[in-house]
């Protein structure tokens, strides 16, 4: 095992969800996150959808990774929704998105955290990998594939971010480069922005 306590667990495994549109998978990602950690679920739809208003959380090829730092939580989470039907999510290669992976932050550390995105967008962006996780039906299965796909092994500052990902993502995932590179800068923005109010406050 690469992770230290399971990211996922069966619980958080939601198949067939008959969500029509981003709001509606919301709605689902959040109960799932209620039941398991008893933070609101009004909470967590207002986290992810604080963090999708900033720009689309898909990666194409009819995946997205929603997310945003959450209060209350020491460890990150997540929960995997899989929809009857595709919706529009904005995606950057215009696929409507089938496979949701809901990842929740610590407000803490948000940078020893990135190696996470890292390892579930790759999984994601491998054409034989995400089809293999499309057609696996048993939560139990699903939750081994996933926490599995989660290294620890290197991870990377914000800093060193681009180059030290360049070296182990292939050019037909430049997706994945450009996609944890915004993650990691708008989150520098909203800290500064938080010092910024901070010291106004003060």
């Amino acid at each position: 095992m690469n992770t230290l306590v399971d990211i996922f667990t069966t619980d958080c495994i939601a198949l067939n969800c008959l969500a029509k549109n981003r709001a509606e998978a919301f709605i689902i990602a959040g109960d799932l996150f209620e039941k398991r950690l008893g933070i609101p679920s009004s909470s967590v739809v207002h986290f992810l959808n604080t963090r999708e208003d900033l720009s689309s959380t898909a990666l194409g090829s009819g995946v997205a990774i929603p997310h945003g730092t959450v209060s209350g939580i020491d460890m990150p989470v997540a929960c995997l929704i899989k929809l009857a039907e595709a919706i529009d999510f904005s995606a950057p290669d215009g696929i409507k998105t089938s496979i949701l992976i809901f990842l929740l932050l610590p407000e803490r550390a948000v940078q020893g955290y990135i190696q996470i995105l890292s390892s579930l967008a790759q999984l994601l962006l491998d054409n034989e990998q995400r089809q293999n996780l499309s057609e696996i039906h048993d939560p139990e299965k699903i939750c081994q594939l996933l926490n599995l796909a989660i290294d620890f092994s290197e991870t990377p500052q914000i800093q060193d971010l681009h180059n030290s990902l360049k070296q182990s993502i292939t050019s037909s995932n430049q997706y994945i480069l450009s996609y944890l590179a915004e993650w990691a800068i708008l989150e520098v923005s909203r800290k500064k922005d938080e010092k910024k109010e901070s010291l106004c406050k003060g």
